[in-house]
């Protein structure tokens, strides 16, 4: 937790954040660009594969969404240069594809309906209702023809089924350790090495009600979070919608130990939180003092 609690202590001001977004597009540009030549190239594996990275196929798949996430701010940003934002759409759409997860299909639908409740206008409403319609029906569809593949399949199971490949069960499970030891919680994992998939039940099975109070005390912030921070700064979106992309992942995936992404981007936003709050108090005080009788 140590990097994480770093971030904490820097104030992500709005030259830096602009500085830091570029960089982080061009790099998943650059890596995901690699890994789709790896892929095709060397491995010719299409399916579950995380390209070049060694980390497991899920988070390739929302690496892929990260940079679709940049290439459309950018796009918004500067709607005329759109070679850059057009590649970084394609390469992130291919890790998704590669990866075969569905959690960033999820995390995107997500996404996209808190983008919507922001716009908020009927017809965006009817687009994105009849989106979700097509896409349900040609799963379906697509599932039982000649160009269904894994991928397909899995989100049917999904869809259709409610099949959570195991889910359900650690999460039922990781539940009955919870309610056999409720304040200090039972076990950090099962005999079988497994977690429970979620992380709110991972902290109340591993460290209960004390666990999770502590784990709400380190989110405090997050209540002080103004949709105006982001107006003031554009800069910023892409890390709220980053936090929010991993704070689905950690519902269906991955281990609290090992879902280094959403305790950096965590970090990433509570700390533009903090400065922004300190911005609106400086700006608030006429003697932009720290220090004086107020």
């Amino acid at each position: 937790m140590t990097p994480f609690v770093a971030l904490l202590s820097i104030s992500f001001s709005k030259e830096m954040v602009k500085k830091l977004t570029s960089l982080i597009f061009n790099f998943l540009l650059i890596m995901l660009g690699c890994s789709f030549l790896y892929v095709i190239l060397v491995s010719h594996i299409f399916a579950r594969a995380s390209g070049i990275f060694v980390s497991y196929y899920i988070n390739t798949g929302h690496y892929g969404l990260s940079l679709i996430i940049l290439s459309v701010f950018y796009y918004f940003l500067s709607p005329k240069k759109i070679i850059k934002p057009a590649l970084g759409a394609g390469l992130g759409l291919f890790a998704i594809l590669i990866s075969s997860a569905r959690s960033p299909i999820l995390a995107a639908t997500v996404l996209v309906i808190i983008m919507f409740f922001y716009i908020n206008k009927l017809k965006y409403w009817l687009v994105l209702v009849t989106s979700i319609i097509i896409f349900i029906v040609g799963i379906y569809y697509l599932r039982y023809s000649s160009f269904s593949t894994e991928y397909i399949v899995r989100i049917y199971d999904a869809i259709f089924e409610g099949n959570g490949y195991g889910r359900s069960y650690y999460l039922s499970k990781g539940w009955d350790v919870f309610k056999n030891n409720p304040f200090f919680g039972g076990t950090i994992l099962f005999e079988d090495g497994m977690y429970p998939h979620n992380i709110f039940i991972e902290v109340l099975m591993s460290m209960g009600i004390f666990g999770l109070i502590l784990f709400g005390l380190y989110f405090k912030d997050l209540l002080k979070f103004k949709l105006s921070y982001i107006k003031e700064n554009i800069y910023y979106l892409p890390y709220f919608l980053f936090f929010v992309q991993y704070l689905v992942l950690v519902q269906t995936s991955y281990c609290i130990f090992a879902n280094i992404e959403f305790w950096c981007f965590s970090a990433v936003i509570i700390s533009i939180i903090l400065f922004c709050n300190d911005e609106k108090i400086k700006s608030n005080d006429g003697r932009r003092h720290t220090t004086g009788d107020y």
